[in-house]
């Protein structure tokens, strides 16, 4: 039996998994954001509550079920202290260490991207490949690489983060749209525009008119001129820069997470786009809707103890 957490800066959702993988109990909760100790709290209960539901049904009982954490945020390797996060109160915290000794038992913090890709690439669209590059298309632009159902890279506490530190100045003026910062501090980063809030940015820029990113995705299956020009835009701007994910990653697979992810259209066009302006040849769909495009990064936690640190 294991335990799982995947914790964003709105929820923390909490599963309980079986040997197998199958989900045996899961939980939301509101992510406290004030202080450690309200975080803390919250873990250790819901870690207690299923300790107390579930004592007598893990063949190793003498061993407390481990903890796989997934979040939004990364770890320095040498510290183990938490470098970026959405959740105030962890921030600098070494979650690792700190939750391990808090719950007393094995611990392991991955970010959530990560979990994603190993949950794919383990159990889901990446089954039986070689190289997985998962990426995320959500609040923000993220992604994980798992090759050989293993983690690789990471030395700097961070990978696969193809959101950052590319320049798409020149493709979004080339559209009329005026770049802005990133949140990271890069001058023109694909995280703003290559996600949810991105398509709704671009829409904004292009018409003028602010829409939710599921408005505007469906009015563009309708047909609608204003939403066709946006996501001819957005496709554009994601898969340029996907494609050079391809070409030094050559993945097997690119399964795709986050709310994007649910529109199949979408992603199809984003498919279309990458294969064909990359170098290898692709005759099947590369980049696809992930498996666990909803709960993937919970589902992955719950593998982390499977594979090495």
């Amino acid at each position: 039996m294991k335990y799982a957490f995947d914790i964003g800066g709105t929820k923390i959702e909490f599963g309980v998994f079986d040997d197998q993988g199958g989900i045996l109990h899961r939980q939301k909760v509101a992510t406290p954001l004030e202080n450690r100790d309200d975080f803390t709290s919250v873990i250790a209960g819901l870690v207690a509550e299923a300790d107390a539901r579930f004592a007598g049904c893990d063949a190793d009982a003498d061993t407390p079920p481990p903890v796989g954490i997934s979040f939004a945020g990364g770890l320095d390797p040498e510290t183990g202290a938490v470098i970026s996060a959405n959740i105030p109160p962890i921030k600098g915290w070494p979650m690792t260490r700190g939750l391990g000794d808090i719950l007393k038992r094995a611990v392991r913090v991955e970010n959530d991207a990560d979990c994603f890709a190993l949950a794919e690439a383990r159990l889901g669209a990446g089954t039986g490949k070689r190289t997985v590059f998962a990426i995320i298309l959500g609040t923000g632009v993220g992604g994980g690489i798992v090759v050989d159902g293993q983690f690789i890279g990471g030395r700097s506490g961070i990978r696969g983060e193809w959101g950052h530190g590319n320049d798409i100045s020149g493709p979004l003026m080339r559209h009329g749209i005026k770049p802005r910062q990133c949140g990271c501090g890069g001058a023109s980063c694909l995280d703003p525009w290559g996600a949810a809030r991105g398509l709704e940015r671009i829409h904004s820029a292009l018409h003028g008119k602010d829409l939710p990113s599921q408005d505007i995705t469906a009015a563009w299956r309708a047909g609608n001129g204003d939403a066709l020009k946006t996501i001819d835009v957005f496709v554009d701007l994601v898969a340029g820069q996907l494609r050079l994910m391809v070409n030094v990653l050559d993945p097997d697979i690119v399964p795709v997470g986050g709310g994007l992810a649910a529109e199949q259209g979408l992603i199809a066009r984003i498919d279309a786009a990458v294969r064909a302006n990359v170098l290898g040849r692709y005759d099947h769909a590369l980049v696809v809707p992930g498996q666990f495009f909803a709960d993937g990064g919970l589902r992955g936690a719950a593998l982390l103890h499977d594979v090495p640190a």
